[in-house]
C-alpha cells in the first residue's frame, strides 16, 4: 500500500508540472503584453481624436449659420462630449500603462 500511494505522489506531481494552469508572467512577458496593450490604447486614443475632429466641422458650419437648435447640432454636440470623456478615460489608461512599463524597465520612453 505504501507503494501505491507512493506513485500516486509522484504521478500528482509530474501532472501537475505539465498543468494547463497559466503561471505567473515573466517580467519580459508582462512587458510585451504591456506594450501591446499601450499600442492598441495608442490606436484608440487616435480613433476618437479623428472622431472629434470629423464632428467639428459640421458643428462649426452650423454654428456659421445661427443653427444652435438645430437636430444635427445638438447630436454632434453630445457625440463630441461622448468621444472626448472616452478619450479622457483612456487618456488615464494610457497614463497608468506608461507607468507600469516604466516600473517594469526602468527607463522612461516617450511615445
Amino acid at each position: 500500500m505504501y507503494m501505491d500511494s507512493e506513485s500516486i505522489t509522484e504521478q500528482e506531481m509530474i501532472s501537475s508540472a505539465n498543468s494547463s494552469r497559466a503561471s505567473t508572467p515573466t517580467p519580459r512577458e508582462d512587458l510585451h503584453s504591456n506594450c501591446i496593450l499601450r499600442k492598441q490604447i495608442e490606436k484608440e486614443l487616435k480613433t476618437y481624436t479623428d472622431s472629434i475632429d470629423h464632428c467639428q466641422t459640421p458643428i462649426r458650419n452650423l454654428e456659421r449659420q445661427g443653427l444652435f437648435d438645430h437636430p444635427i447640432y445638438t447630436t454632434q454636440c453630445a457625440m463630441t462630449q461622448g468621444f472626448m470623456k472616452e478619450r479622457e478615460q483612456l487618456t488615464g489608461e494610457y497614463t497608468s500603462l506608461a507607468s507600469i512599463l516604466l516600473i517594469l524597465t526602468g527607463e522612461y520612453t516617450y511615445w
